[in-house]
């Protein structure tokens, strides 16, 4: 039976990079390397799941709005390095496989699930990034 940890895990090839899972490309911003293959299969695409549009508090009102701000979750064991604040991230423009892809910075450190199997990265757009 296995561990239900390691189960879970497994699971996540079909949930994260299965028919839901788009390509991702994350850059290292100092030097421009792209990972672009799964580190579980160096054959395959890096895929996770991409949800487009974010659910945050209107600080001028309270009420709650929806924006364009990317998460993208993708397996922990899927990612050679995990990358982290300042790093590119290019996403399909739309959840089509074969879309054109734009370039996201990854705004704040990701929720690294090293006891569930996932990492999340919440996105901005590369005109949004303060200068450094």
């Amino acid at each position: 039976m296995g561990n239900l940890r390691e189960k879970v895990e497994r699971d996540l090839k079909t949930t994260l990079e299965g028919d839901w899972g788009l390509p991702i490309v994350f850059i290292e911003p100092v030097t421009g390397t792209k990972y672009d293959k799964s580190a579980n299969d160096p054959e395959e695409d890096l895929k996770g799941q991409i949800l487009y549009d974010t659910r945050i508090e209107n600080p001028e009102t309270g009420s709650e709005m929806i924006v364009h701000k990317p998460v993208v979750t993708v397996r922990r064991t899927s990612l050679s390095v995990v990358p982290s604040r300042g790093w590119g991230c290019m996403i399909p423009i739309r959840p089509d496989y074969d879309a054109p892809k734009a370039t996201f910075i990854v705004e704040r450190p990701s929720e690294e699930g090293g006891a569930i199997g996932f990492v999340r990265f919440y996105l901005m757009r590369a005109a949004e990034a303060p200068s450094p």
